[in-house]
C-alpha cells in the first residue's frame, strides 16, 4: 500500500510539473515581433491583425492564429496553385494565386483570385466572380503605403550573373523618405503589409546564413513573419 501511495504521489507531482512547464517563446527583438510559420516554407502573404485574427499563407497552406503565433489552426484551402497574396473586401478574404509586374515596372503584384473565405482563412470556397474582380483585384507584394502616404519597398540587391540575368537578394526595407529598415536576420523577403494600427508586417523565408553559391538556411526552414512593435509613418 505504501508503495502504491508513493507511486501515485510521484505521478501527480510529474503531472503538475508538466502542466506548469512554460510554453516555447517566440524570439524577442527590440523593434520587431517575430512569428515562426508552422511549416517549412517561406511566409508568402499575410492578412488580419496581430492582436486579433492573423492569417498567413506559406504558398500551399493557409493558417490562422489568435494568440500571436503560439498556436496555428490550418485552414481547408487545397489547391495546386501557389498562393502569393490576399485581398480583403469587408468581411471577405480572397486568395490570389497569380503574379505580374505592373507600373512602375518594379512593382510585383499578386493577382488572379481563386478562393474566398468568410471566417478569416479557415474555410474556403471557389471564387467565381471573375468578370468583376479579375482585373481589379491585384495587391502589390513588394510595396505598401503607410497611412501618411510614405511608401515602403522591399530593398533589392541585383548581382549580374550573365548579360541577361542577375541574382536577386532582398536586403531590407526602404522608404520614399530615405529610411532604411533592417531585420534581425538575413532573409528572402516576400511580402509587405500594414494593419489598421499602422504596424508593418514583413513576410519572409527562414533566416539565411549563406547566399548565392553558398546559399544555406541557418537551421530550420520555417518561414518568419516580422511585425513592427511601433506604428510606421
Amino acid at each position: 500500500m505504501k508503495t502504491l501511495l508513493l507511486c501515485s504521489a510521484l505521478l501527480l507531482a510529474l503531472t503538475a510539473c508538466h502542466k506548469d512547464a512554460p510554453e516555447p517563446t517566440q524570439p524577442d527583438y527590440a523593434d520587431w515581433y517575430a512569428l515562426r510559420a508552422p511549416d517549412n516554407r517561406a511566409v508568402e502573404a499575410v492578412a488580419g491583425d496581430l492582436d486579433g485574427k492573423l492569417v498567413i499563407t506559406t504558398g500551399y497552406a493557409v493558417y490562422q492564429t489568435t494568440d500571436r503565433g503560439k498556436t496555428w489552426q490550418k485552414g481547408d484551402y487545397q489547391n495546386n496553385l501557389k498562393l502569393v497574396g490576399f485581398a480583403s473586401r469587408q468581411d471577405t478574404l480572397i486568395s490570389l494565386a497569380g503574379e505580374e509586374l505592373g507600373s512602375p515596372s518594379d512593382v510585383a503584384y499578386a493577382t488572379s483570385p481563386n478562393y474566398y473565405s468568410l471566417d478569416q482563412g479557415l474555410t474556403w470556397r471557389k471564387y467565381r466572380d471573375w468578370r468583376r474582380y479579375n482585373t481589379e483585384l491585384r495587391v502589390a507584394r513588394n510595396r505598401v503605403a503607410a497611412a501618411s502616404g510614405t511608401v515602403y519597398n522591399i530593398d533589392l540587391l541585383l548581382t549580374p550573373i550573365t548579360s541577361v540575368s542577375s541574382y536577386i537578394e532582398t536586403v531590407g526595407i526602404k522608404t520614399t523618405t530615405s529610411r532604411q529598415l533592417t531585420l534581425p536576420n538575413d532573409h528572402q523577403i516576400t511580402n509587405l503589409y500594414f494593419d489598421a494600427k499602422s504596424r508593418l508586417y514583413v513576410a519572409a523565408s527562414a533566416a539565411l546564413c549563406g547566399r548565392r553559391d553558398k546559399f544555406a538556411f541557418c537551421g530550420e526552414q520555417n518561414g518568419v513573419l516580422y511585425v513592427s512593435k511601433q506604428p510606421q509613418l
